[in-house]
């Protein structure tokens, strides 16, 4: 049997003053936990366990409405685990959860705070092997280097020393480790939480390694890191909901009693500072618009020449300011809307998109 573990019981220190961080809710509308792992096959897992603490559930959830949306977005065999103790790390987390339930079989413990993807070809029908997923910090962007914990292989892929927090190459582990026995986890993990109550899933690789146990390194890729608030506010500011008019921004300025009617000339310097912005972040785009319903195809028609990817269009709208109004919180910093105001028919956008983004 295989089994994916999600411990999500710890306090979240590293997001203040804001909901458990598996239970934030990313651009895309998913939660963090089930963002963390969409990338991977969980059909080949014969359960997933979420393990979080009762009193977040309390706090913070509808436990009907959220164990309906996990068995949707990460599996129909999904189990949600609450604790009643609070536990001093994930190791203990673990230990506690399959002492419970008596699981017999292998393991796949993962973090919610990153996503990436995977071959899983290599996850046989019957049992996982011993193996952490890392990725080569040479292939990705910015990242908080010194609170993640590096790897080093031999030329056959098998680890030879996992280390917490400290730089020995340049693979670091990605949050996702497995055990292929979960009764070899629990021994080697009781051991390190006689002396210590601070016990990373690392620890208990190193402690069988060197008791002769072999691991596997399999690379990953497609690495998001939301490790703290900062890194998950710096990944949610790649996403944007625009609001942009089209008449004096991406065309000049047209009327149903102008010299040329509605039929203007695109501003290109807009649209190609426009195109740029959608091509290097996550944009929602809405056109928005005072012309009748009648010029929505001669609208879509510009767009369309223009290779301006659109999400939605407002027509008719009335021909007066526009006031946008918007929340802001923690997990979506002030401020959370702003409003750009150009002189009608300018160039002057793209100097403007340079400064905000």
């Amino acid at each position: 049997m295989k089994y994916l573990i999600l411990p999500v019981a710890g306090e979240s220190s590293r997001y203040p003053n804001m909901r458990p961080k598996w239970l934030l809710t990313m651009p895309n509308g998913l939660l963090m936990i089930e963002k963390s792992v969409s990338k991977i096959n969980c059909d080949k897992f014969d359960k997933v366990f979420v393990i979080a603490n009762k009193k977040h559930l309390d706090n913070f959830v509808n436990r009907k409405l959220l164990l309906t949306s996990l068995k949707k977005n990460i599996s129909k065999k999904l189990e949600l685990i609450e604790l009643t103790k609070k536990t001093s790390c994930s190791a203990e987390t673990v230990v506690n959860f399959l002492k419970k339930k008596k699981l017999n079989g292998s393991i796949l413990i993962k973090d919610c705070d990153g996503e990436f993807s995977v071959n899983t070809n290599h996850i046989s029908k019957k049992n996982l092997e011993n193996s952490v997923y890392a990725v080569d910090i040479n292939n990705i962007d910015l990242i908080d280097a010194k609170n993640k914990s590096y790897i080093e292989v031999d030329k056959f892929n098998v680890i030879t020393n996992i280390v917490e927090k400290k730089i020995i190459s340049n693979l670091f582990c990605c949050g996702a480790y497995a055990f292929r026995s979960s009764h070899e986890f629990i021994d080697n993990a009781k051991d390190l939480l006689k002396s210590s109550k601070n016990v990373y899933i690392s620890h208990v690789i190193l402690k069988m390694i060197l008791n002769g146990a072999f691991f596997k390194y399999y690379q990953a890729a497609e690495y998001i890191d939301w490790g703290t608030a900062r890194e998950f506010r710096n990944w949610q500011r790649k996403y944007f909901t625009i609001f942009c008019d089209f008449d004096g921004c991406l065309v000049e300025n047209g009327s149903k009693f102008g010299l040329k009617g509605w039929k203007t000339q695109a501003i290109k310097r807009n649209i190609e500072s426009l195109n740029y912005l959608s091509k290097n972040n996550n944009i929602y785009l809405i056109i928005t618009t005072s012309r009748p319903y009648s010029e929505l195809l001669y609208v879509k028609k510009i767009l369309k020449e223009n290779n301006i990817r659109y999400n939605n269009i407002i027509m008719n709208l009335p021909h007066g300011r526009r006031i946008l109004v918007n929340d802001f919180s923690n997990t979506n910093p002030y401020p959370s809307a702003l409003a750009i105001n150009i002189e009608r028919n300018s160039q002057e956008l793209s100097n403007i998109f340079s400064n905000i983004v």
